[in-house]
């Protein structure tokens, strides 16, 4: 596999692989992914996916540089709204929270950054921070940006001209 990560439920049954250097790695705040990862947490068997200070880590990987290896027939997908777009990914045989996908064209999946073995990529900011939790403390360890700030925005974007070019 090269270059590659492996991102792993934690019964060990589904395994992906995250190939070459990932978009972004961040953490969120929106309330999509607060109550997502709420939701996630009261499955069956599941482990909290949220940080102490309310946000969802994740790192971001191009859609075509993520493959299952093994364990396809344990991901299901989760809807916060039958007519979202988003999907949670989970791993019903032991309730891992793995990736988000997306039912429209988004070129991008954020996976769930506690899901890397080893060493996950470093994060570079956090996102989305005017939705954090009242009271929370937001650590000052990387930028910390109330919306989608132009830097991330500017690395999907060239995430999407390297698909386009096939680099």
């Amino acid at each position: 596999m090269g270059n590659a990560r492996v991102v792993r439920c934690s019964c060990g049954r589904v395994e992906l692989a995250a190939l070459g250097a990932p978009i972004t790695s961040v953490v969120c705040y929106c309330d999509d992914c607060q109550e997502g990862s709420r939701r996630i947490a009261a499955l069956p068997g599941a482990q909290a996916v949220r940080e102490p200070d309310g946000g969802t880590s994740y790192v971001l990987y191009r859609k075509d540089r993520l493959q299952t290896l093994r364990g396809a027939e344990f991901l299901k997908r989760n809807k916060l709204d039958e007519k979202s777009a988003t999907n949670r990914v989970v791993a019903t045989c032991c309730g891992s929270a793995m990736f988000m996908s997306f039912d429209d064209s988004k070129h991008w999946v954020p996976v769930y950054r506690a899901r890397f073995q080893g060493d996950a990529p470093p994060l570079e900011m956090r996102i989305q921070t005017k939705f954090r939790p009242a009271g929370s403390a937001i650590p000052d360890d990387v930028p910390c940006y109330p919306a989608f700030p132009f830097g991330f925005i500017g690395k999907l974007l060239a995430a999407r001209v390297a698909m386009l070019l096939r680099r």
